[in-house]
């Protein structure tokens, strides 16, 4: 059977790799000059990759994270909540989850009392229903959204179900030698 995919940024590629394995005959087909959807890594800035677009495999439990060890890349563990520092605009580092929580006054941005979802709302409507936007949506729903896709198209239910998931709190790694 032959069989077209559209685009090859990760799930492209993921599933052109899944129709191969079932013996399909598979074209890719990517209006871009190169592969890999979001992840696009900069080399020519700097001595070590610079990652413009997905930057990070979200725990050991994510499909993606056998493929570095699959391929022999080097990675870095940490935990993003905890170990990145941003600068606030009057000059002070905090850290994502200080930052994260200090607007909605919680200590721990995945233990909180969110308002559940309404039936079937998308994660926009939800969004848009508690008045959260720009900088006021909290920082692990903008990494959902960011490793997930359009908000009108994400289930509000499945993103709360993301903020309340143990096994996401585990931390990050980074894939040292760039993640293209």
């Amino acid at each position: 059977m032959k069989t077209l995919v559209i685009g090859a940024g990760a799930a492209g590629l993921a599933a052109a790799q899944d129709l191969q394995k079932a013996n399909h005959q598979v074209v890719v087909l990517e209006a871009q000059h190169r592969v890999g959807g979001r992840i696009r890594t900069d080399r020519s800035f700097a001595a070590v990759p610079i990652e413009l677009g997905a930057e990070f495999i979200h725990s050991s439990q994510v499909p993606t994270y056998p493929l570095p060890a699959q391929f022999g890349l080097r990675t870095h563990y940490f935990n993003q909540q905890e170990d990145t520092l941003v600068r606030l605009p009057d000059g002070s580092l905090r850290t994502i989850a200080q930052v994260g929580c200090q607007e909605r006054g919680y200590n721990n941005i995945r233990m909180v009392d969110w308002p559940a979802a309404s039936g079937e709302e998308s994660l926009a409507e939800y969004l848009q229903r508690n008045q959260l936007s720009g900088q006021k949506i909290p920082y692990k729903l903008q990494e959902y959204i960011s490793d997930f896709d359009n908000p009108r198209r994400l289930s509000a239910q499945a993103a709360l179900e993301f903020l309340y998931d143990k096994s996401a709190e585990e931390g990050d790694f980074r894939i040292l030698d760039g993640y293209d």
